[in-house]
Formats: structure tokens, sequence, C-alpha cells
């Protein structure tokens, strides 16, 4: 692969001066915990996190982003969990039985209480089954299932559509959250704003745009959490953040600038935590919109990911090289699903295509991703090598989402998490037509996709069937443009001990202190 002899700028933090109380109380950050001078033991202390956005649902099925999974996740618990290998093992289901090719019976675990109250059982189960499979995004995890049947008061019969080999990890997915029948039935309308689920956390209070409070559920069924409370907070700029954290306002921050990663490392009082993600970052398009494919060839040839990678995210990630799928997830192909950096290449493509001074808008979120605004930039800059200009479209990330789903973009800036565990999961909601996630419009490679779901799990034909499946949208019909494979990417203050992250973006506090 060439490089250009051009580094891109960098925008360091190492002047940070600590925000005054003022000017942090703007983001919703207050001292937290307890009263000032009490004692808090360890296992009882309030866990202050500052996120890049704010959630935008807690209604499991009705979902917008993964910030709303990170949320979700600590209040609602599902019937099947994924262990760190990413194998099923039970959640709210004790056990699972497959039936046939279309059928699973799942026993429902006893002594498990909503935050209101009511009991789980076989019912509640049912109820939230059937919701799910008819809302916009849980139907494109879990619309396979045509029917809920009960069997006796702990057990439930799931019949398939068609065989699915993912069942399991998309019953893993916080979209699959079990909410209590009474809240579904008395307040669903609300059940974005007001959760009302099982897990280790119950919702206290939420101020959008400033600050969310969860409580330690002290009836949960399994191992309570040590923390008493968990505050998250918002704070859209990554230096503000890590101010934030400098100061002893919160606690952990997720995407530090890292630029400032050499600093964090020196620094006594605060500790870097760099752990495997499941999510590429790509560049796509929409292809009504751009639907010259010389013309998306040569944008993916102008780009060089290797040095946004280097002179931009600084190392934090790696470029995307061998197809949009994560190399962690699905063995890579003997020859790498690319498109190489050639800028000449590039500039003769465009001129076979009779393309002159080409205007496309790229729709973006402001700060959801790592560096978002300065990668777009650079993007930018380089397209304007061949003759692209690229307008920059920054939105807030509600409403860059939107876009994206009512297909308002040419260009677009998206993560994919593999929530499920699952690689071809990613193939199926945003590559295959008629997915509410199929941002491109693509219908390029439906028949191949649907053979995945016929496929077992981790297996050398399924892997050999996903890299085709790749290479056609990604070479081929050029959909996309793999950028960088993200890392979770998060600082937090030495006083706070166990804090972990998932390879789906979910944190661990199952182990959480923080000693003040």
């Amino acid at each position: 692969m060439k490089h250009p002899g051009k580094t891109w700028p960098r925008r360091s933090a190492a002047a940070l001066a600590m925000l005054t109380s003022l000017t942090l109380a703007g983001c919703g950050l207050s001292s937290g915990g307890a009263e000032e001078g009490a004692p808090v033991a360890a296992e009882d202390a309030t866990l202050r996190v500052g996120m890049a956005s704010d959630a935008q649902s807690l209604d499991p099925p009705n979902f917008s982003l993964t910030a709303d999974f990170i949320r979700l996740d600590l209040m609602y618990e599902r019937l099947v969990k994924l262990d760190p290998d990413g194998k099923p093992i039970p959640g709210l289901a004790t056990s699972w039985e497959q039936n046939s090719d279309t059928e699973w019976t799942f026993t429902i675990r006893d002594g498990v209480k909503f935050v209101d109250g009511t009991d789980l059982n076989a019912e509640v189960v049912k109820i939230n089954l059937e919701r799910a499979i008819k809302a916009p995004q849980g139907k494109g995890y879990l619309g396979v299932i045509k029917s809920v049947e009960l069997v006796g008061d702990k057990q439930v019969k799931l019949i398939l559509s068609k065989p699915f080999s993912s069942l399991l990890n998309n019953l893993s997915v916080p979209v699959a959250g079990i909410v209590s029948a009474k809240a579904i039935k008395e307040n669903e309308k609300n059940l974005s704003a007001n959760p009302v689920g099982s897990g280790p956390f119950t919702f206290k209070s939420w101020n959008p745009d400033e600050r969310m409070v969860l409580e330690r559920n002290e009836g949960y069924w399994g191992t309570k959490p040590k923390l008493k409370t968990v505050e998250i907070v918002p704070i859209p700029e990554a230096s503000t953040r890590l101010a934030a954290l400098q100061s002893g306002d919160v606690d952990v921050i997720e995407y530090p600038p890292p630029s400032e990663l050499s600093l964090i490392k020196e620094s006594k009082e605060i500790n870097e935590l760099i752990e495997p993600k499941a999510q590429p970052v790509f560049l796509g398009f929409e292809l009504k919109q751009v639907p010259d494919v010389k013309v998306r060839r040569a944008i993916a040839m102008a780009i060089d990911k290797e040095a946004i990678v280097k002179d931009v995210l600084e190392g934090v990630g790696s470029p995307a090289t061998t197809g949009l799928i994560p190399p962690t997830m699905v063995t890579p192909a003997d020859d790498p699903i690319n498109i190489d950096y050639d800028l000449e290449g590039a500039k003769k493509l465009m001129a076979e295509a009779g393309a002159g001074d080409v205007t496309l808008d790229l729709v973006l979120p402001g700060s959801y991703y790592l560096k978002d605004k300065e990668v777009a930039e650079v993007i930018k800059s380089q397209l304007k090598e061949i003759g692209v200009t690229a307008n920059l479209k920054i939105q807030e990330s509600g409403t860059w989402f939107t876009s994206l789903l009512e297909h308002k973009t040419q260009m677009y800036w998206l993560g994919w998490g593999v929530a499920a565990g699952d690689p071809a999961d990613m193939l199926t909601r945003v590559f295959r037509s008629g997915a509410v996630n199929n941002m491109s419009g693509y219908s390029g490679a439906d028949k191949e996709i649907d053979k995945l779901a016929l496929l077992p799990i981790k297996t050398p034909e399924r892997e050999s069937l996903m890299n085709d499946i790749q290479r056609k949208f990604i070479e081929e019909d050029v959909v996309v443009v793999p950028m960088y494979y993200s890392t979770n990417f998060y600082a937090t203050r030495a006083e706070v001990e166990g804090f972990h992250t998932t390879k789906s973006s979910l944190w661990d506090l199952s182990g959480v202190t923080v000693k003040k």
C-alpha cells in the first residue's frame, strides 16, 4: 500500500487547564456521591461516567444507538447472555432446547422480580417477544420469531419462520431486554424515558443532555453490584471530558483525546483502558444518490486510511484493510478484502467516469465516534485531490442517525458494533434489502446473506461465505469504504477498580469499586 508523504495535524490538549466548577456545571457535573466529609465504603460509592453522547431511548426494542445499549444493559436482562468468549449462557432462561430447525423451548428462571414488584414468568416473556418482533429495530434482531407459545407458567416455545442459527446470539442483545408486563400495559408510550426492568441497576432519573442516574437494584436476584449509584453525564468535547476527569468531577470517561495518551500513561492519578471492540467504522454511500460505481471506487482509492489511523487517531484502532468485519470476528481471506490507496489511479478513474468537479454531502455525528470531525476533515482534504468536494454535514447524534435511516444522505459516517457476537448480524441488518438499517439501499447480496442463517456459527464454510459477501459489497459494488476497527477507549481515575468493557461495547460493572 502506498503512503503519501504528508501527515495531518494533531490537536493537542496538553495545555488543558482545569475547568472551574461553574464551567463543569454546564455539563451537568457536580461533586456527586455522599455529603462532603462523610466516609463512603468503596462498595457503596457512586461511579460518575462522562460519555460523548446521551441516550436516545430506554425502551429495549425501540433503541437508536449503542449509547442506548450501554444504559439498557444495566437495567434490563435477556433470556440469554454471552460469556467473554461469545458463548451463549443462561440469563433469565435457565436452559433451552432446540426441538427442530424452527422450534426452541426456553425454561424461565424462578424468583426474578421486576423493580415494580411484579414477577417474571412465561407470559411476561411472551408479551415482550411479541412486542419486540413488531418494533422496527427489534424486528431486525428477532423478526424471525413467527409466534410464541406458552408451555406452562415457566416455559415458552418459540416458533421460527425459518431456520436461524443466530437465534441465541440475538436473544442476548439489549434489544431483547425483558420489560415488566405491568409497565408495558400501563405506560408503554413512556418506556423510552421510564424503564422498568429486573437488572442489577434500577432507573432513578434522567435530565436529557445533563445526567442520568441509576441505583443498585436491592432486590436483584443475582449477585448485586458493589456500586450504589451510577451517574452518566454527556460531555461532547473530548478535551472537556478529560478536564473533568483530571479535576475529579467524573471517575471514568470514554474517548479521551488520543494526543493525551502519553500524558495519561505517565499520570499517577489517571489510568488508560484500551480493550477489544467488535466495531468497524466506515464511509458509506446512499446508492441512489451516488449511483456511479466508478466514482465510488475512485473515492475509496483516494482515502489513505492508514495515514488517518496513524496521524489523526494516533494509533488508537487499526486500519480496516481486511474487510468490514473485524479480523477478531472472522478469519481474514487469504487475499485481503480492500481497495488500496492509489491517488493517481483514483484520478484516472474519475476521468474515465467523465466526472469533473463533484460535490457530495458527508453526514456525520459531531463526536459519537473517536475524533469524528477531525477524521472527516482529513477525508475532505484527501477527496479534494481528485476533484470531489465533500460538504461536511455535522449533526446531533439522534438527527444524524435518523438522516441515515431516512436515506437523506449522499455519503455517511457510521460505526456498527457486532452486539450479538455473531459477525453475520451486521451483514443481515445493514446490507440486506428491506432491513431498516440498510442505509445504502443495497440489494446485491441477498441470496448469499440468507444462506448464512442456515449455517452454524464459527464454521469455515460460514466464514468463507461471509468473506465472499464482503468482497462483493466492498470491492465490486463499493457500497462502503471500511476505515478502521475501533477499540473501547476509556480513561479512569486511579480510585476506580474493576471497570471493564465487552467486545460489544457494553460495560462490566460487576466488580467495580471506587475508593473515596
